[in-house]
């Protein structure tokens, strides 16, 4: 199946009717693995996303000072930037900042404050050109009692009354609050390095991103804490979380012999917990760089904090973590893949934050499959798809806030995991990690948008991947899969449809299907493009059942069939399907079918009956002749019944239960099947 031109054929069969049986393997279920002689190609561009501002951030500097009593700092925030067009004056965000002095370049400027656009213009006094290397120098403080949001606080101070061991404070810029604690150009596409220089009361630590340089007890009470991120980094994974820490480290060791620290700020109380998980944090950055490529930074940092209103924040190097998930396998892999996912590479806008989140979400499904294989990763998959109960599961996973959703909505964690996912199933295992490779290597340091991703995997696998991307990313809504079967001898018949709403994407997609007859099983690979789709597929014996995409890789709803069908679609064969939902509570569906007239005639008893796990029977769902057909027959366990517990009538409870056919043929001889369903109340 490595043969583009063969795969290409093979389509054309499946669409017309002609497949013939394949096997696919579980870990490779591709239709698109083809690559361009066994390397990566990289897209011919121009440029990477840069945005509209007319320079290039080259660093920040900050000196902050926090006195660890009260939400007051002060600081300063020197800025280099070369300019990509002429311009005479320059605009910058800030907002509840007093700005005392601006200089550029030494020389004193004037500015004015735009505080509905949460932003200031700085005025040159003369045009700068193109090239111009400028240096930028804001002396400011935290106007105190400005009027800011409680959710845009940008640093954040609570003392010890709260019940804290010590008093605490933080920032928090994500998405566009990095312009709460210093002036910045606060827009996700520009990255620039970043020295960090923090005083605070002796006793306290102060962490922030990169490497530490060092301390300096300054002799009156205050010592400075001084890190590097050499870096690209991005305003809104800025960051300093100052408390009395204590701290935990532990090393790991690069493929190519670097040592880089791991380390874990905590309260004294967690840091036997914290430093004893440090080595499930060593193995986790171990696993990820295995798959995404080395650990991109020269440390990993956590802190632990509460109160924190999320489970964490991936801050470049040094993710903040809530006090109450500082040990917590999800949370941590989810933070620790950011730095891939996020921080290496940035989302360009925040249109496309889905390439960061996403990414991480499915890093968790990722990590657990390290941990118990493919049938872990298949349970962690199925475990997320309570999701489709949130609103904005309906909508595209591209743009969550121009559809009316939250930025951060379950639409771009785990519907757009479930797409990855997705996306993995149609790739292949191969096409998939190298396209992943691809993407961080081509935007590595610097921010993506969404094309640029689709760009990247259409070189990998040699494929124009648009149609996946425009269903799957730009499309509202998932395919919501039924489907009906019917054998004749050597022949498979299976209908399948596709029931989503008509303002979702008809779906194109390659679906595994697999037809169990006893103990075997035989694969069908189908490439599925219409509503209602017609495959003739050679089968040697009836089948037992027919599952579709069997092994979990696409984002999907199993639902009910329509009621109505045409005459050749009508089954020919016994079936007892499985019950939807499975579990359930209270109510379920059983569909069956009954053969054609021929080998069984009109008028032929049909018996459905329930029965607990100790074989006494619950309830008689059917009991009557029926004629050929597919039938569907509703279980509420809400119902009293009166056959348990000595004729008394009773709902019926939590537990497993099962359900058989009978089915006596105008012949005499009798068919039946049984399955199992699951009640949880």
């Amino acid at each position: 199946m490595g043969n583009l031109l063969h795969r290409l054929l093979l389509h054309s069969l499946l669409i017309i009717g002609l497949c013939p049986s394949i096997l696919w393997g579980q870990r490779s279920p591709s239709f698109s693995s083809s690559e361009k002689d066994g390397h990566f190609i990289l897209p011919e561009r121009a440029s990477f996303y840069e945005g509209p501002q007319p320079f290039d951030m080259l660093s920040y500097k900050l000196d902050v000072s926090l006195v660890m009593v009260s939400d007051a700092f002060q600081g300063k925030c020197t800025m280099t930037m070369r300019l990509k067009s002429n311009v005479d004056s320059l605009v910058l965000d800030a907002v509840g900042l007093l700005l005392d002095t601006v200089r550029v370049d030494g020389v004193p400027k004037t500015t004015r404050p735009d505080s509905a656009a949460e932003s200031f213009i700085i005025y040159l006094n003369g045009t700068r050109n193109t090239g111009d290397t400028l240096r930028i120098a804001i002396s400011y403080r935290r106007a105190l009692g400005y009027p800011r949001p409680s959710s845009r606080q940008g640093y954040y101070f609570f003392l010890d009354t709260l019940g804290m061991p010590a008093n605490l404070g933080y920032t928090f810029s994500e998405p566009s609050d990095a312009r709460f604690w210093f002036p910045c150009y606060d827009e996700p596409w520009e990255k620039a390095t970043a020295e960090m220089n923090i005083t605070v009361p002796t006793g306290y630590v102060a962490a922030s991103n990169g490497k530490l340089l060092g301390t300096t007890n300054n002799g009156n009470g205050t010592t400075t804490w001084r890190w590097r991120e050499g870096h690209q980094i991005t305003t809104y994974l800025m960051c300093i979380t100052a408390s009395r820490f204590a701290v935990s480290s532990l090393p790991y060791v690069t493929a190519t012999g670097d040592t880089i620290p791991l380390q874990y700020f905590t309260w004294l109380p967690d840091s036997a917990a914290t430093a004893n998980f440090l080595p499930t944090v060593r193995q986790m950055v171990g696993q990820y760089a295995a798959l995404f490529g080395e650990y991109p930074f020269d440390k990993y940092g956590m802190t632990s904090i509460v109160p924190f209103v999320y489970l964490g924040m991936e801050h470049q190097t040094l993710t903040t973590m809530n006090r109450y998930s500082q040990t917590d396998q999800r949370v941590v892999s989810h933070e620790l893949a950011h730095q891939w996912w996020g921080d290496l590479v940035t989302c360009g806008t925040w249109r496309d934050v889905w390439l960061n989140e996403s990414f991480a979400t499915y890093s968790e499904a990722l990590w657990r499959e390290s941990l118990g294989g493919f049938p872990a990763l298949k349970s962690y998959m199925r475990d997320t798809l309570n999701g489709f109960q949130y609103g904005s599961w309906q909508g595209a996973v591209y743009d969550p806030v121009g559809q009316g959703f939250n930025l951060f909505d379950q639409v771009v964690y785990s519907k757009g995991g479930w797409v990855l996912h997705t996306l993995r199933g149609v790739l292949g295992d191969s096409v998939f990690f190298r396209s992943l490779n691809a993407y961080r290597q081509r935007y590595a340091s610097k921010s993506a948008i969404t094309n640029e991703l689709k760009a990247v995997v259409d070189s990998v696998a040699g494929l124009d991947m648009g149609w996946f991307f425009n269903q799957w990313i730009f499309g509202p809504g998932w395919p919501k899969y039924a489907s009906r079967y019917s054998w004749t001898p050597d022949t498979l018949t299976l209908t399948i449809y596709q029931q989503q709403s008509p303002s979702w994407p008809t779906y194109k997609m390659p679906i595994k299907v697999r037809a169990y007859v006893g103990s075997s099983s035989t694969a069908f690979a189908l490439w599925d493009s219409v509503r209602t789709q017609v495959f003739r597929l050679p089968l040697a014996s009836m089948p037992d059942s027919i599952v579709l995409d069997p092994d979990g890789w696409i984002l999907k709803q199993i639902v009910s069939p329509p009621s109505s069908v045409g005459e050749d679609e009508r089954p020919l064969a016994f079936q007892l399907f499985q019950n939807y939902p499975n579990p359930f509570n209270p109510t379920t569906t059983v569909r069956y079918s009954l053969p054609l007239q021929g080998r069984a005639g009109v008028g032929s008893f049909v018996t459905l009956k329930v029965y607990d796990i100790l074989g006494r029977e619950v309830t008689t769902l059917v009991n009557e002749a029926k004629p050929a057909g597919e039938y569907a027959v509703s279980f509420d366990a809400r119902l009293p019944y009166g056959n348990l517990r000595g004729g008394q009538a009773s709902n019926v409870a939590s537990g497993l239960y099962f359900y058989r056919l009978t089915f006596t043929e105008s012949g005499g001889s009798t068919l039946s099947s049984v399955k199992a369903m699951l009640l949880l109340r």
